[in-house]
């Protein structure tokens, strides 16, 4: 089933034919109203209802009992509008938003309401899906060329990321084929290059109790200093599981304040995950069985830890891969893989979806 969820284009599940006049409520009453609502699609059904009612939207006095973050899928157009598509999982939903400020561009997901847009002409900025507002990073001099070979837009970055670091958002990028990093704030009129005294090929970065982590192509762990008298610098601080190979994709995640350690295994299609937990004293990796009532999103690209609601099952791993390698052909179906840690069982969850499903990313939505 998909459902179009378009600001000022849907009826409101609190309209109705009977007397009573919404707008009299204290405007405190609505506030607590407000926070009652668990999906924020529901939040936004709810600034439908009146006026008065809108004004709480407006000044975004909600505060959600969950963050579960959304799949964004592909994009296509409804006339002259660019749509992206948004799997609510908590429902196993599809809704629709006109956002033409990520149109044609490169996409990544976060856990604080932003998505990271590269456009082709190497602009970054961020872009919020709900209320559109956008953020112009600086201009990143060293994406366009590698030495003397022009670089792909679409290849100029592997990853992108927005940390919250100290009350600080910071936006971080993976380039030049995984062997740079970059950060910037919002309001900085360069980016910071972390110098790297070895050859490095980054692939995941987390915040990890106010400290900034980076994993390498072979799972070495290096914290990353941000601000000191020299500016920032890396250092290695763990080595991998010593009797793990041949994994597809690794990820660092926070999850009930411990991080984590995913490694994704790809067989033959077959998908299966091993998840270790860091021993922050021993600074060793150490086998974990149990999420408990957690849940991990992952998609190519990222991981997120929330707690398992609803339909959501506890103790397993919900990982949506892109299609970009596999064919050109847009693909109709969605295929979500459902991993259960416990049992070390895969399952396969489907949804039909109207777009083309290339590049998924989960992404946590919020009214900034």
């Amino acid at each position: 089933m998909v459902n179009h969820l378009i600001v000022g284009r849907r009826s409101s599940p609190f309209s109705s034919s009977t007397m009573v006049d919404w707008s009299k409520l204290p405007y405190d009453l609505v506030v607590s109203i407000a926070n009652q609502l668990f999906e924020v699609e529901d939040f936004l059904s709810f600034s439908t209802v009146c006026r008065c009612w809108r004004l709480v939207y407006l000044k975004k006095h909600w505060i959600p009992n969950h963050h579960i973050p959304w799949l964004m899928l592909g994009e296509y157009t409804e006339g002259d509008v660019s749509i992206r598509q948004f799997l609510s999982l908590t429902r196993f939903k599809i809704y629709k938003f006109p956002l033409p400020e990520a149109n044609g561009c490169r996409c990544w997901g976060t856990s604080h309401g932003w998505i990271v847009t590269l456009s082709q002409s190497f602009a970054i900025r961020l872009v919020n899906p709900l209320t559109r507002a956008c953020l112009d990073l600086p201009h990143h001099s060293m994406l366009r060329s590698q030495g003397d070979i022009e670089v792909d837009w679409f290849a100029a970055i592997q990853k992108a990321v927005v940390l919250k670091v100290r009350d600080d958002f910071v936006t971080m990028v993976i380039y030049r084929y995984n062997r740079c990093l970059s950060f910037a704030k919002y309001g900085d009129g360069a980016w910071t290059v972390v110098p790297f005294s070895n050859l490095v090929y980054l692939v995941n970065i987390v915040c990890f109790k106010d400290r900034v982590l980076v994993l390498t192509m072979v799972g070495t762990l290096i914290l990353i200093e941000m601000e000191g008298p020299d500016g920032p610098r890396a250092r290695c601080i763990a080595s991998p599981p010593g009797d793990e190979r041949g994994w597809e994709n690794m990820y660092l995640v926070e999850s009930s304040e411990s991080l984590l350690l995913v490694l994704h295994y790809n067989h033959r299609s077959t998908h299966r995950f091993k998840v270790y937990k860091f021993d922050i004293f021993k600074r060793k990796w150490m086998a974990a069985v149990d999420l408990g009532n957690n849940v991990l999103l992952i998609d190519n690209y990222g991981c997120t830890s929330v707690s398992a609601c609803g339909s959501i099952k506890p103790n397993c791993i919900y990982f949506a891969q892109d299609n970009l390698g596999s064919s050109v052909v847009p693909q109709q179906e969605l295929k979500m893989i459902v991993f259960n840690i416990k049992d070390n069982r895969t399952d396969v969850q489907r949804l039909n979806a109207s777009s083309f499903y290339d590049c998924p990313v989960w992404t946590t939505p919020a009214l900034r």
